[in-house]
Parts: structure tokens; sequence; C-alpha cells
């Protein structure tokens, strides 16, 4: 029997775990699947103390599939304010089988019980830009770089988005951050099903299409997915091994 030599060992080592590593990779994004939302602006406004927000809604009936996460990503733009202020600025989320087509019905709204605001699992924040000039503080809404809901309260449309000490109740992302939103349970949709969002200040930082869905949680690694990453690790390890003997 002809045995095989170290370096072609080597070789087919390497090709295996990046074949299993790809492999894995794509079945994970195959499974993860995600949706764009569309948004239709309600009637009027939420008026607290004459400080504006807009009010959204995204129609979520028969997606084809349950879902497990949200996320909002701001899109980088000039509107609003800067510093600690920068980006979107969201003044609440809510899930409902109620349809509604007024900002304050939408308020009045009770919502599913499905978000969890006080987890970082369960609410995670990738922090944006501040536009300049630049706070020493962090983005408001958060307190050592995770959502503090005492004062964002992400479940009520209660927003004062002035930008000083007055401001309360509202998370701003900074330009290109992003936040998700892992339900503490998987919603089905195949009967009426209602994302409601608020843009504190409705002040022309839209939220439209940069909103998704997704029937997996997001931004929490699965089993796959680290095992994916794991393989590829070695891989490139081992591959920079081999060029650094060549050299």
């Amino acid at each position: 029997m002809q045995r095989l030599s170290v370096p072609l060992i080597a070789n087919i080592l390497t090709l295996s775990l990046a074949t299993v590593a790809m492999t894995l990779t794509s079945a994970y994004s195959a499974t993860a699947g995600t949706l764009n939302l569309n948004f239709t602006k309600l009637q009027s406004v939420i008026d607290p103390d004459s400080v504006l927000t807009g009010v959204y809604r995204a129609d979520l009936s028969n997606l084809g599939s349950d879902i497990s996460s949200i996320a909002i990503t701001d899109i980088i733009g000039t509107a609003g304010a800067p510093g600690k202020f920068s980006g979107f600025d969201l003044d609440a989320i809510k899930i409902s089988n109620v349809l509604v087509n007024n900002a304050t019905e939408a308020k009045n709204l009770s919502g599913l019980n499905v978000f969890d605001f006080s987890s970082p699992s369960g609410t995670v924040f990738t922090p944006g830009a501040q536009r300049p000039p630049v706070d020493p503080e962090a983005l408001f809404g958060v307190t050592g770089g995770i959502v503090n809901n005492s004062l964002a309260t992400l479940d009520n449309f209660d927003a004062k988005s002035t930008a000083d000490a007055n401001a309360f109740g509202f998370l701003s992302l900074g330009d290109g951050g992003k936040i998700v939103f892992n339900l503490k349970n998987p919603i089905p949709t195949t009967s009426s099903l209602y994302l409601y969002i608020g843009e504190a200040g409705d002040n022309g930082e839209t939220a439209s299409g940069q909103i998704t869905v997704s029937d997996k949680p997001r931004e929490v690694p699965e089993p796959t997915s680290l095992a994916a990453v794991s393989l590829l690790g070695i891989y490139f390890a081992v591959s920079r091994r081999k060029k650094t003997k060549a050299a």
C-alpha cells in the first residue's frame, strides 16, 4: 500500500476543511432568510409637548415564514441633529394584529409581548458614527454600550426629541448604526400582522428601505456558523504556515 506524503495529506486536509466550511456557511445563509420591508407613513403625528413623532407601518401578513428578528439600519444622511443625536432616532417599535391608519391610534396599541428591550441578546445594538461636533458621551439612549430602555423607552411612543437636556424616550442609531431585535418567540405571519415604528422628530430620516425581518435570530452565531468560522480559521492558518515555509 502506497503511503501518502505529509505535504499531500496537508493539502487534502486543508481542501476538505475549506469545502466543509464553505458548505456550512452556505447552508446557514440559505436557511436564514431576510426580507426588506416597505413602509407607509400614517396620518398625523404624535405630538408630546410639540415635539413630533412620525409613525410608519409595514404589513407583515402572509410573508410565508415566521419572524424571529427585526433589524433596523441607519442609512447615512444629513437630516437630524449632530453629536450624540446623530442618525435615525427610533421612538418606539410595536407589532400588532390590529391595523390602524393614524399615529395616535398606533401609540395607543398595546402590541404583542415579543420584544426584550432590557436584554443585550434581545436588543443588540451596533452604534454608528456621530456627526461633528462629536459629543464625548455615547449616542442618546445608550449606556455602557447597550440600550438603556429606561431612557429610550422603545416600547412606548413618547419621545421628546429635543437635542438638549430635555431629550427623552428614543434611541439615536448614529450614522450607519444598527439595532437588531431578537424576538422572545417566533411570530407566525399566517394572519394579520403589522409592524409600527416611530421616527422621533419627524425630520426626514425616513426608515423606508433600511428595515428587514428574518426567520432566524441575528447577531448571535448559530452552531453551524461557528463551526464554519472555526474550520475556515484552521484552513487559513494552515495555508499561512505553508506560505511562510515556502518564503
